[in-house]
């Protein structure tokens, strides 16, 4: 094995040539930051060489879908007040159709109202595109409840029972990231309340 010299001091780097390595370290880095990052990932740029390069415009589409992610999430999160008095024996065999037009990059939030233990069955289909979609399910007011049963980009179908796993609002988000109008064709039947769509 052999043993690597010692380095003499007159061999090693004084504090002043560590100090001005740092201090180019630190420029590089804050023109790389400047010129290539922040446009990239902010869409802001200084120097107008993101525009050359095309960063500016990803930078941008990425604030675009941060934005509508973040919308998207606020949706999910809606928990509706509970009705004092709801006797849900009433309610065991409705049955409803829904025909919606999803305008390019809009987006519907459909639910049903359901106790915890009941079952829907359900099919939904599209025409013009797929979409992206959601399916969860929101607690009422206070509950804290929240959870994603399914999800899906660019989907043109589904069908199956939604089983609810707790009282409160059950049920469909979907979002048309196509350049055309697309229809969706939802139908419902089973044991919930009613079926609203979600402002």
């Amino acid at each position: 094995m052999k043993i690597p010299e010692k380095l003499s001091e007159s061999q090693l780097p004084t504090n002043k040539q560590l100090f001005k390595s740092s201090v180019i370290g630190l420029f590089v880095w804050t023109l790389i930051y400047i010129c290539i990052i922040l446009p990239a990932e902010k869409g802001k740029d200084i120097t107008g060489l993101g525009a050359v390069l095309d960063l500016t415009e990803m930078g941008n589409i990425k604030k675009k879908l941060l934005s509508e992610a973040d919308a998207d999430n606020k949706a999910f999160n809606l928990n509706p007040e509970k009705p004092s008095d709801l006797d849900y024996e009433k309610f065991n065999n409705n049955k409803d159709a829904l025909e919606i037009i999803l305008k390019p990059d809009e987006a519907i939030e459909i639910k049903l109202e359901m106790k915890k233990g009941r079952s829907v069955n359900y099919s939904w289909a599209t025409k013009g595109g797929g979409l992206n979609y959601n399916l969860h399910g929101d607690g009422y007011l206070g509950s804290k409840q929240s959870l994603t049963y399914k999800k899906g980009k660019m989907i043109e179908s589904d069908q199956g029972v939604l089983d609810a796993q707790f009282d409160g609002y059950h049920g469909w988000f979907w979002r048309n990231r196509n350049k055309v109008n697309v229809t969706v064709f939802l139908n419902t039947q089973g044991d919930y309340v009613h079926i609203k769509k979600m402002k």
